[in-house]
């Protein structure tokens, strides 16, 4: 079965999941727009994604895509398709749309929009009223506009991919999932490496860098497509009775000055069957950094609000600088936080990654000594 599919991931971060799909699952993929990229693949990939892909939040197969300038263009597209191949009379649907740019209407006008045109397309063609869901429905689509581009599509995923199992205990500043491993893939952190996060806080980067090493799939779950009628979900089964996971051989390293914090991380990386991680309290200005690959997320100042941070970033690089030999350095810090850089900055920057998640605009930094 040929598909095309979209699948949203970290404003910003693209570039990384296009290379998580190529490098993982030989899949090209394209930039759909800001967050979103869309590519071709089969039946396959609806499990194979959602089980084992760690930068993306959802895949959705597509069912159409045009420019658009009004509500009636996105009725009669969506209208146009025939969604008993989907979902049976039985099941229950919801419609969540997206916006992005000027329109004279809101995105809860789009999705009422599309819910109609797939009540009156089923209604046509099977004479059955599909009854809606916004709760808890069987069968959830997704539709985006974007200035004048629009698409829509089949939610395979459900909860977003970013919401891993393990994430215990997080504060409102925790680093998400996706990011903590698209900063691991920048490591370009390998089996004979060490590598240590010394501002740890809960644990997000050193548990996404054991995940990058062990491969471990997206487990503790359900998914969306579990209730689509027309898969064959035996060989989702296969895929997850064959799937093995690699030893992780690499010394992970992971600090934190506040011992509450480390304590916090511990309980999460057990729950992410990661206990090989180091942890331990140390203060990040002072410690000796010996390891290869030093990757870590600086503070912004929203939690420790009576942090120095221009004093806390100097004293971190300085201390970086004195006491470590590392390769790589890959660091996050918020937009607003870059005044505090060190000037000049000491080390090489080789590239860098703008991105948006949540509230906060931030910066990837990664850097050789």
């Amino acid at each position: 079965m040929k598909l095309e599919f979209v699948a949203t991931c970290t404003p910003g971060l693209e570039k990384i999941s296009i290379r998580e799909l190529k490098e993982k699952f030989g899949i090209k993929a394209q930039i759909l727009h800001k967050g979103a990229l869309i590519f071709k693949g089969s039946e396959k990939h609806i499990y194979e994604l959602n089980y084992l892909a760690k930068t993306l939040h959802r895949i959705v197969i597509l069912l159409g895509k045009a420019k658009v300038e009004s509500l009636e263009e996105i009725y009669n597209i969506t209208k146009e398709i025939e969604y008993s191949q989907f979902i049976l009379p039985e099941q229950t649907f919801a419609v969540k749309a997206k916006r992005s740019g000027k329109h004279e209407f809101t995105s809860i006008d789009i999705a009422s929009v599309v819910g109609q045109a797939i009540i009156d397309s089923y209604m046509n063609s099977k004479k059955k009223r599909l009854k809606v869901n916004l709760s808890y429905p069987d069968i959830r689509f997704l539709c985006e506009l974007c200035e004048k581009s629009f698409w829509f599509g089949l939610d395979t995923t459900g909860e977003s991919l970013h919401k891993r199992w393990y994430r215990k205990y997080s504060f409102i500043t925790s680093l998400r999932s996706t990011i903590a491993y698209s900063m691991a893939m920048l490591c370009e952190l390998k089996q004979n490496k060490s590598f240590h996060d010394p501002m740890c806080g809960t644990g997000m980067i050193p548990i996404e860098a054991f995940h990058f090493l062990s491969q471990k799939p997206n487990k503790y779950r359900s998914f969306a497509f579990e209730k689509f009628y027309w898969l064959n979900l035996e060989n989702f089964e296969k895929l997850k009775n064959s799937y093995k996971e690699n030893k992780v051989e690499a010394l992970i390293l992971a600090s934190d000055k506040n011992s509450k914090v480390v304590k916090l991380a511990k309980q999460n990386a057990l729950f992410g069957e990661a206990q090989q991680i180091k942890f331990f309290v140390a203060d990040a200005t002072k410690i000796k950094l010996c390891s290869q690959i030093i990757c870590t997320d600086l503070p912004y100042g929203i939690r420790l609000r009576k942090v120095n941070l221009k004093k806390l970033y100097n004293m971190f690089f300085e201390n970086l600088k004195a006491n470590s030999n590392f390769e790589k350095l890959v660091f996050i810090t918020a937009k607003r936080c870059l005044k505090f850089l060190p000037k000049p900055f000491p080390f090489e920057l080789k590239e860098f990654y703008d991105l948006n998640y949540g509230e906060i605009k931030a910066r990837i930094f990664v850097c050789k000594n």
